[in-house]
């Protein structure tokens, strides 16, 4: 798993807890959970406990998106 595929699907889903991450990436949950807490101490997602389950969910930050757009955008000049 690399930052961009976590971005994107931040990006593309809301408020997701490790689990659901963990499982669509093919990751364990412990390297999963230690990506997305970089992720959120770089301030590229936010992280916010569920008040029904009280686990975390995360979500992308508007500079999350910004940097997944920078990804994206300099893999099309690549090409």
């Amino acid at each position: 798993m690399d930052k961009i595929q976590l971005l994107e699907y931040l990006d593309t889903n809301d408020l997701v807890g490790v689990d659901e991450v963990a499982s669509a990436m093919q990751m364990s949950y412990s390297a999963t959970a230690m990506a997305l807490l970089r992720l959120v101490r770089q301030d590229l997602a936010a992280r916010y406990r569920d008040p029904d389950t009280q686990h975390f969910v995360y979500e992308s930050t508007p500079k999350g998106e910004a940097r997944l757009d920078y990804f994206l955008e300099d893999e099309r000049d690549d090409c």
